[in-house]
Order: C-alpha cells, then structure tokens, then sequence
C-alpha cells in the first residue's frame, strides 16, 4: 500500500502513529514523489485504511516516539 501526502511532516508523524498505535513497522523510508509531487511511503503489512484516515495530525505537537 502506498500512503501520499504533500508533506514529509505528516507522513513521518503518521507512521509514528501507526508504529505506535498499530504496531506497524514494515515500510519504506519516505520519499519524494517524482510523478504526483509531494511524498509518499510504502506499507509492507496489512493496514486498515481507517487507521489512516483516523490519524489526526498537528504540527505543533507531534506524537512522541
């Protein structure tokens, strides 16, 4: 499964979330996506999309690790 979003930030905090919430750990490092521009990370392990679209993201206060 591949998870885009247009910044690093997000991404990185959501795979914090789901590592720690999920107990996902199977996945790339995040990268720049060269043909839609932004980012993008792959999931090498089942995910219910639902935990992503649950995941709220605030800069301010990003999860700890």
């Amino acid at each position: 499964m591949s998870v885009h979003h247009n910044t690093r930030e997000y991404l990185e905090s959501l795979i914090v979330h789901l590592r720690n919430n999920h107990g996902l750990r199977k996945r790339s490092l995040v990268m720049a996506d060269r043909e839609e521009g932004g980012y993008l990370f792959f999931l090498y392990q089942a995910c219910n999309p639902q935990w992503i679209l649950e995941f709220q993201f605030t800069p301010e206060s990003p999860e700890e690790e």
